[in-house]
């Protein structure tokens, strides 16, 4: 059977999609919105190049986005290259090269980053990404402006939609796995398995290796940990043992408390067995859901030190989100108003199309006939522009929509 070269021609990778005009205008609005929304924060855009060298953005701790970062041979001067799969090791860079102090510095970026592998079966391998990342600011109250900033710019996302906030802390299972006794090896194992939840495996692990009975007990602890704010009394009791959890709790007290004063109606949960990129985050671990989404809506954390490879250790925290997965959602907002206005060369017609636009109409000029198409709006439209009395005014559906004729 011959092959149709011509359908081969025209088919997408998988994982890539164009975007319609629709969804290009749901998230170019989107992403103006979510931008001057970090602007009020204090929160300055930046825009890393989508190349860079491939030791750059794997970095450190980011050597975990190895197997996602697509890799070219730059032919001028023969290193590896890589195309980003994830802006924060870029936002890292860009925060040391800018910074002369220890100051704070409140960074912000839009853009499409490349997966070489999708998040989930059958999704994008260009996701666009939005985020912000505060760096120079060890403390809890960092990571509360990130949770709120994220909070807020789901909101924006998903207006309406009920939220849950997952809550974690990365130091809590970390200091666990370091007071066990566990050889270097045998550590990275149980993180790893704990990272996947993998309960059985890990009691296997623990008795294999014959840990202090404390260890084991913490450990059954851990994968009970798990619920409402409750939760962290509970650790306190049953890791009384170990006193170094309590900074890590405290800090997630402190967080819980003001969340649940600035926004009430979101439901705040806690699983402090959580892990996911333990060896990318260091300390507080966050992400946001909706009940009708299975994934993530947005994710965020600490990384402290991510910056040390450029030469320079920086407490940093952060989040993101994928715009893509929220488009459907975003085509439905209110559009702005779209206007026919019938053809012709008439100045005042001229006039009025530019008054509309700058007013922040939609003007669509018909290009056929100059006598147009009468009262009747189309079929797209809100409203038409028409003269009445030797003026030009709009005819639309209730609501009358204002305008102001110069």
């Amino acid at each position: 059977m011959e092959r149709d070269s011509g359908a081969a021609n025209w088919m997408l990778p998988a994982g890539f999609e164009d975007m319609g005009p629709r969804q290009a205008e749901a998230l170019e609005g989107k992403r103006r919105e979510l931008l001057d929304l970090f602007g009020t924060w204090g929160y300055r855009q930046v825009i890393p190049p989508m190349l860079e060298h491939l030791e750059s953005l794997l970095t450190g701790s980011a050597i975990d986005l190895d197997l996602e970062t697509w890799k070219v041979l730059d032919q001028a001067s023969g290193r590896v290259l890589g195309f980003r799969s994830d802006m924060t090791p870029q936002m890292a860079r860009i925060d040391v090269q800018m910074t002369r102090a220890d100051e704070a510095r409140r960074l912000c970026y839009a853009g499409t980053v490349l997966r070489a592998r999708p998040d989930a079966l059958g999704g994008s391998r260009a996701p666009f990404q939005v985020g912000a990342e505060l760096f120079g600011v060890a403390s809890a109250e960092a990571d509360l402006e990130i949770l709120s900033l994220m909070i807020e710019s789901v909101q924006r996302c998903c207006p309406g939609s009920d939220l849950v906030l997952d809550l974690g802390h990365v130091a809590i299972p970390r200091r666990l796995a370091e007071a066990s006794g566990l050889p270097q090896s045998a550590r990275e194992e149980l993180l790893r398995l704990l990272e996947r939840k993998a309960w059985p495996d890990l009691r296997q692990l623990l008795r294999r290796h014959a840990v202090v009975e404390a260890s084991e007990t913490a450990f059954r602890a851990l994968s009970e940990l798990h619920g409402d704010r409750e939760v962290l009394a509970r650790a306190r009791q049953r890791l009384a043992a170990f006193t170094d959890l309590a900074q890590p709790l405290e800090e997630l007290d402190f967080v819980w408390q003001m969340l649940a004063q600035r926004y009430p109606q979101l439901c705040i949960r806690a699983d402090l067995a959580e892990m996911q990129g333990h060896r990318y985050h260091t300390g507080m671990l966050f992400a946001l859901f909706s009940p009708l989404r299975g994934a993530a809506i947005a994710r965020g954390g600490r990384y402290d030190g991510v910056g040390q490879a450029f030469g320079r250790y920086r407490p940093a925290t952060g989040f993101s989100l994928d715009l893509r997965p929220l488009l459907r959602e975003l085509e439905e907002e209110r559009k702005t108003p779209k206007v026919w206005a019938p053809s012709g060369g008439d100045s005042t017609l001229w006039q009025a199309i530019c008054d509309l636009r700058s007013q922040g109409y939609v003007v669509v000029q018909d290009l056929g006939k100059e006598t147009g198409q009468g009262p009747m709006i189309p079929e797209g439209f809100d409203a038409v522009l028409q003269r009445e009395q030797g003026r030009w005014a709009l005819l639309s559906q209730s609501p009358e929509l204002p305008f102001s004729a110069s």
